[in-house]
Order: structure tokens, then sequence, then C-alpha cells
């Protein structure tokens, strides 16, 4: 019984210290298992099945290269302790197949012939029990004195191994042994062993704990590149700790800038205030010194756990980029291009092709158009068809904002400039437009000193902030409308000729609606298709007596009355015919029967358009013959073709 064996041997030898008393039942139980896998106790050496082929055996070490470095290292360093004292140290990996041996050569060449070298397994299962496989079986530091070895041809070397555990602790990457003569090996040699497991284990840790601030350096480094504001990061002296590429490109820092005072590179930037009292900071204006290049600039302040203030986080937008964001936020955007303009009278068309020329161009634009005909749905299609459709589109009109607002509106304003100025300053219409359109509404009604200061605009390229001496340069195109006959104004001296020639370079006149003839009912279905969807309602076709009142009405409020006109309608049918008394307007019910006082009346001037464009369109390019049933000169003729914005 293998019981009496282990018995006998125990008999025959000391008895055991009492240090050692507590691993007699593993080591009992490890010769038991041994019998059990018919393991020959005269075995000579690890069996040949158990190796691995140099492929298998280098496949193995590269899946674990971590471990297999900082184990052979360990070994490496304790094995230049014990040279010359005949031990000899190896470790395996977590099957029990050695990795590396390293020790005094007599001992080295007595395991190279029982083939305790890399590529053999060295397991209860292949040579019975010995450090390394009970280390395995036990997860424990073992120690078994030569006398006790399963193995009868090494009963003269005591064997010491401690399992090699993972950072988390979870399972066994491998096991140290220590080997030497048993007259040399003591239970306390158990200390050296358990020690090079335990740093191996720590180093691991270590390791790994390092990998993964490095993973989480690169997740914050890469969060950062893929910001497209600058940023940078500085100590509480303001010096540079760390700047992504946008913040190098923008501030042209050299390579190694780290260490650099932040205030080398930037103007009017009040970092050291910032630092100084931690106080958080956004949105001001600073000049970046090498490039003269205006940016904006904010500040928070970096603390330590115990609210100690070591630095600051310093974010940076080019100016151009912010405005770009201001506009995207507040919805300077186009939205209708041509396919939106729905009509095909003749008057349209040649409006539309006039403003599909204007769209290739970036000259100037002058709408004119009665109030309700749509002129900023042509300003939006223009815009969309031209080269700056991807840019800013910024309306401002221009006699809804009092006088006193108007220029602040339109150039901006400096902090301090007046009371109740905004911090930081901020820019104005014109700023925001840059490198796009800026369409001005009304035009007409705009103040003289105001069109003095957007001529110049106009002309240098450049505009001023109110309240500020540096200039910043702006590029946007220009689109006006107006209601009003600016040839008129510049007459009576309420509109600067030279204003009015430097926007009109292409002029398109908007016909009103009644000029349009069946556009109306095209239009009409429109409004009553949407207002259909709304109320999920279905209405058209609406009856002919309907249609044409919708004809018959002049429409003085274009087509802004005709849609509010349709909607009321759509609500008060309630679901049946539209009939003209739904619309709300007295005259489409009984046109005849409305009183002389409450008709609406054209101006002579409208009247006089009126009658050219006709006779325009029944003799065509006759103007001769135009002239004649006018009764007017040809020159004449010129002038108000001029006036009046016709072909």
């Amino acid at each position: 019984m293998i019981c009496d064996s282990f018995v006998e041997v125990k008999e025959k030898h000391a008895p055991l210290s009492r240090d050692f008393a507590d691993m007699e039942a593993l080591i009992r139980e490890s010769w038991e298992r041994s019998r059990s896998f018919g393991v020959d106790p005269d075995l000579d050496g690890a069996p040949e099945t158990s190796r691995l082929t140099e492929k298998a055996l280098q496949e193995r070490i590269g899946s674990q290269r971590q471990f297999y470095e900082s184990a052979r290292a360990q070994l490496d360093s304790l094995y230049r302790l014990l040279r010359g004292t005949g031990f000899c140290m190896a470790f395996t990996e977590g099957e029990g197949y050695v990795l590396y041996i390293v020790g005094d050569e007599a001992l080295t060449e007595h395991f190279k012939r029982r083939r305790c070298v890399p590529g053999y397994r060295w397991t209860e299962r292949d040579l019975g029990t010995c450090a390394i496989g009970l280390a395995l079986a036990a997860r424990r530091p073992v120690f078994i004195p030569g006398e006790y070895m399963y193995g009868t041809k090494v009963r003269s070397i005591s064997n010491a191994g401690a399992p090699i555990f993972s950072p988390d602790g979870s399972r066994i990457l491998g096991v140290v042994s220590l080997s030497g003569p048993s007259d040399k090996m003591h239970i306390h040699t158990l200390g050296l062993v358990r020690q090079a497991a335990e740093t191996v284990t720590s180093q691991l840790r270590e390791q790994e704990r390092f990998r993964d601030v490095q993973i989480k350096n690169q997740y914050l480094r890469a969060l950062v590149e893929s910001d497209p504001r600058g940023i940078v990061t500085v100590d509480r002296q303001g010096t540079i700790v760390e700047a992504n590429s946008s913040a190098r490109r923008l501030l042209r820092l050299p390579v190694e800038c780290q260490g650099r005072r932040l205030e080398e590179f930037l103007d009017k930037s009040d970092l050291a205030a910032c630092l100084d009292t931690g106080r958080e900071d956004s949105d001001r204006e600073v000049l970046v010194r090498r490039s003269g290049t205006s940016c904006y600039m904010s500040f928070a302040s970096i603390h330590l756990d115990d609210r100690e203030l070591v630095g600051g986080l310093i974010t940076l937008m080019e100016r151009k980029k912010m405005m770009r964001m201001a506009v995207q936020m507040v919805g300077a955007q186009a939205h209708f291009t041509f396919a939106s303009i729905l009509g095909t009278s003749r008057n349209l068309q040649e409006a539309l092709r006039l403003a599909r020329i204007a769209a290739g161009s970036a000259a100037p634009v002058l709408l004119y158009g009665e109030t309700g005909t749509g002129k900023e749905l042509f300003a939006q299609s223009i815009h969309n068809a031209g080269s700056r459709s991807t840019r800013p589109f910024v309306v401002i009109n221009c006699g809804a904002i009092p006088k006193e607002l108007l220029e602040s509106e339109l150039f901006g304003y400096e902090e301090g400039s007046f009371t109740g100025a905004q911090k930081g300053g901020r820019p104005g219409k014109i700023e925001l437009a840059d490198t796009g359109t800026l369409f001005l509404d009304e035009i007409g009604d705009m103040p003289l000193d105001m069109q003095v200061k957007l001529l110049r605009v106009l002309q240098s390229g450049e505009i001023q902030r109110v309240g500020g001496l540096r200039t910043i340069p702006v590029d946007f195109r220009i689109i006006a409308a107006t209601n009003r006959n600016l040839r008129t104004d510049m007459e009576q001296h309420r509109f600067r000729a030279d204003l009015y020639y430097r926007i009109s370079t292409l002029t398109i006149v908007v016909p009103p609606l009644r000029d349009r003839g069946q556009d109306v009912l095209q239009l009409a279905e429109y409004f009553v298709r949407r207002y259909e969807r709304q109320l999920g309602r279905s209405i058209w076709p609406v009856p002919e007596e309907t249609m044409n009142a919708l004809l018959r009405y002049p429409w003085p409020g274009n087509i802004r009355q005709l849609e509010n006109s349709v909607e009321r309608a759509v609500h008060f049918s309630e679901g049946s015919p539209l009939l003209p008394s739904h619309f709300g307007i007295p005259d489409l019910v009984n046109p005849k029967g409305a009183r002389e006082e409450e008709q609406d009346f054209a101006s002579l001037e409208h009247l006089e358009r009126t009658h050219i464009a006709r006779v325009m369109e029944q003799f065509g390019s006759n103007l001769s013959r135009v002239a004649a049933v006018l009764g007017i000169s040809r020159p004449t003729l010129y002038r108000k073709l001029r006036q009046y914005g016709l072909r």
C-alpha cells in the first residue's frame, strides 16, 4: 500500500520539524494521487509524451510574454544571490510546462538528464510527487525534503515550489521552484520561493495598473484630440503642461512647448488673475501673439480632492469658428430653394430667371417687392443656389429695430461700451454673416447715419465694434430688400445714392400676387393641402365660385394675406367645401357691394408700372411701338423701365 510506503519512508528518517509538519498531509495525499495515476517511482524523468514541440512552446511563451519576462527576470535576480551554492531554479506556466531553468552547472545537468527543461511538463500525473506538481495541485507554497520525493532517483535533492497567481488572484499562471542538495535545503528556503512568486505577481499587478493608466490616458488624449477647440492645461504658475493639436495650430506653439508660459502666446488673457484666485472665466476674447488671430478663451480651475488649486484648463476657439457655431445655434440658416417658389406666371418666371443668374454671382442683389410678395424666399433661394450655401444666412430687419439699437445689432459691441453691455462684448450680425450672406430686409428704412457706416463696411471689408478700436475683417455677400422706391427716396434725400448704387448691382422685382394670374390658385391649393394635413380634413378641390373669387380679388397683402386667409377659411369651413365667406374678406364675397370708402386703391405709381408691364407684354421688344402706345418718348420709356425694374 502506498500509505505503508510513505510511512516506511517517514520512519527511516529523522522526525519532521514542527515547521514542516503541516505539509505531511499534503505530501501523503500527493503520493496517493501519484500511485492512482500509475506513475512508476523508478521513472528517470519526464516522459516524452509530455513534451511540447518547439513551435508550441514558443506560442505559449508569446501568449503570456509579460509573465514570462517578469518571472525570468526574478529568477535571474535571485540566482545572482545563490550562484555557487549548488542550487537550481525553474519556473513553469499554469499547466506545468517548464519555460525556463537557471542554476549551478552540476544540478542543471542533473535536471537536463531528467528532462526538467523548457518544453516538458512536470506534474504529479507525469512524475509523481514533486514541488512543481504539488504546488499546482495544492495552490500553495510547498517544501518537499528529498527523502519524501515520489521518484526514487531524486531523493538526494530537496525541492520548494510556490504558485504564481494572476494579479486578481483568480488563477495560477505558473510555479517557481528551487532545488538543491538536501543537506543545504531547509524549510526556510521556502521563503525565498514564496517571495519570488509574490514578487512576480506584484510586478504583473503593477504592469496591469500601468497599462490601465496608459489606456485611460490614451482615451483621454483621444477625447481631447477629437475636440475641435484648442485645449491647454497649465500648472499654478501658468506654464504649459499639455496641449492638443488644435491648440498647437491655433497658438503656433513650438514642438517643445511644455514648460513655456502660456502668456507668451496669448494677449489680454488675464490668466494670472484666474490662476491666482481660481476664478472661472468664459468666452473672453484674446489675441494670438504670433498671428494676431482673434479667438475666445475659457478658463476652468483644476483642484485636488482637498480643493487645493493646482492649475487650469484653457479652451480656445478661433473667432470665425465661434461665429459659425453661434449662427448654427440661433438657426441663421436658409431653408428655402427655388423649388419652394410656386407659380408659372410670366412675371414670376422672369423674376426667377434673374434670381438664378444672381445666384451664380457674388454681386450685391436688391429685391424690390410689395410687402408679403416673398422677398426673403427669393433671398434664401439665391443664397442656397450659390457658392456660400453651406455658410450662414443672417437676417436683420432694418425697419423693426430701433435706431439706437441698430448699430450694435449690425456691428456688435465691446465689453463696457455702454450701460447694460454684455460681459465680454457681443458680435454683430455682420460678424455672424462672415463667409456667408447678410440679408438686409426693409433697407429703405435704415437711418442715414447707419447707411454711411454700412457703406464704409462694404467698401473696406472691415468693421469696428461699438466701443472698440481694432478692426475685424469680414467677408460676406449682401442681399437687400425693400418695398419702397429708393430712387424717389434718393431724390428726397432719405436714401444715399452711393449706397444705392453699391447694393443694386443686380436688381430683381418680385411681382405682386395680383399680377401673377393663375398662380393664386396654385398657391391657394398648396396652403389648403398643408392645413388639411394639420387638421386631418379633405377639402380641395374648392367650388368654382371660390376659385373665381380668389382670382378676382387683388390681394393687397399678397402671399402673406392669401396664406392667412386660407388658414382661417379651412378652420371655419369645419370640413365643408370652402366658400368665399369663409375667408373673412368682404370684397371676396361681394366685390361690387363694398362701399367706395372701404375699397383698396392702388397708387398712381403702381398703376403706371402695371400699365407699362401689360403694354410691354403685348408688344414685346418693340420699344418704339410701346412708347407710341404709351404716348411717351423712348428716353422716357427707358427711364421708367429702369425705375420699375422692367425688362
